[in-house]
């Protein structure tokens, strides 16, 4: 029978979760959770593949959704043998283990301080956060007897290999410039990502991706159809900028959500422009804007360039004036999104009037 999983007060949860299924000792209390949906999903699959003896899945894999599990039902399964297998596996999903419900909350820390080394139990968070609390006394109880691997989306310098050997196996190669193309336009979200690869792959005529492929066929995240709204905005092109707004809503996009992303972005080119202002390192320009990728900060700053310390301070204001305009009552909310963007044209020309 495979040893309990070590504590995971003695490392980091995923690396623990990692080490687990190198060494081929599985234990038998996982917590997995995270804003990264592919990971997630390939490690469940693996502690699946590890655990779970494929001629018996049907009599030793079972699946409770969170929210109609009851203590009974997740007792009598924990204490069931497994049927001609070693082990069996259950999955326990979108269940709050540190807010449960009443009728888990007494009995949930006596069912997981003693699991029974044949039964693998996972609780996965799929559709709500994993916010592990640490003063709870459940906490305790699955740092002695399993681990919580909470997996955030990767930084650029995992995700650049990850890319490339995606690339690869469709027979392609990427260099790193694209490859930081490729994540500013699409994102950093794995799942999203292997889409966005396959369609750029797809499209290459050549035996390498380029930026072409991926202006060609890629789908744009917000943040990167944001520096558009502005350039389009900074360009005097206001009839490009209320398209790319009425697209974004037409794609289901909120408009208080639109505004939010507008006014991040004025705010981190407020910050890039005063950060070019007092010279500032790109390392200490990416503190600021709180990003690990050097493209990333170096765009933000070459479109801070091109703009005013004034009038990027009067853009922020506006921004805060419009959320306060569009949580009124009533307001109409595209619309108050729409002023915005003439307001911001318009100051942009009073500023240009005031240096002829």
């Amino acid at each position: 029978m495979p040893p309990k999983a070590k504590k995971s007060s003695k490392t980091d949860g995923t690396q623990l979760l990692k080490q687990d299924l190198k060494n081929h000792t599985v234990g038998s209390l996982y917590v997995i959770g995270g804003e990264e949906a592919y990971l997630k999903q390939h490690y469940l699959a693996a502690l699946d593949k590890e655990v779970v003896d494929e001629t018996f899945r049907d009599f030793n894999y079972t699946v409770f959704e969170g929210a109609s599990l009851t203590a009974e039902d997740l007792r009598d399964t924990v204490d069931s043998f497994p049927m001609m297998a070693e082990r069996r596996m259950i999955v326990v999903k979108d269940l709050d283990i540190f807010k449960p419900t009443a009728a888990l909350k007494d009995e949930l820390p006596a069912i997981l301080s003693d699991l029974p080394e044949f039964v693998c139990l996972v609780f996965y968070y799929d559709t709500i956060e994993l916010k592990p609390d640490k003063r709870t006394k459940l906490y305790a109880s699955i740092a002695k007897t399993g681990c919580i691997a909470n997996f955030s989306q990767l930084e650029r310098h995992d995700l650049i290999p990850w890319v490339k050997r995606h690339v690869r196996a469709a027979g392609k190669q990427i260099d790193n410039d694209t490859c930081d193309y490729l994540l500013f336009i699409c994102g950093t979200s794995m799942t999203n990502l292997l889409s966005e690869i396959e369609k750029a792959c797809a499209h290459s005529a050549t035996d390498s991706v380029k930026k072409s492929d991926i202006d060609a066929v890629c789908t744009k995240v917000l943040d990167a159809v944001t520096f558009d709204l502005t350039d389009a905005i900074t360009a005097q092109r206001f009839d490009r900028a209320l398209g790319l707004v009425q697209e974004l809503i037409a794609q289901k996009n909120e408009p208080i959500v639109l505004l939010a992303a507008v006014a991040r972005h004025m705010q981190r080119l407020y910050a890039a422009r005063l950060a070019l202002e007092a010279h500032s390192s790109e390392t200490q320009l990416m503190e600021l804007l709180g990003s690990k990728s050097p493209y990333y900060a170096r765009k933000m700053q070459q479109s801070a360039a091109q703009l005013s310390v004034k009038w990027l301070r009067r853009a922020v204001l506006l921004c805060g004036e419009s959320d306060v305009a569009m949580k009124s009552a009533g307001s109409d909310r595209q619309k108050v999104l729409e002023l915005l963007l003439l307001q911001l044209a318009e100051n942009l020309e009073e500023r240009k009037s005031n240096r002829r």
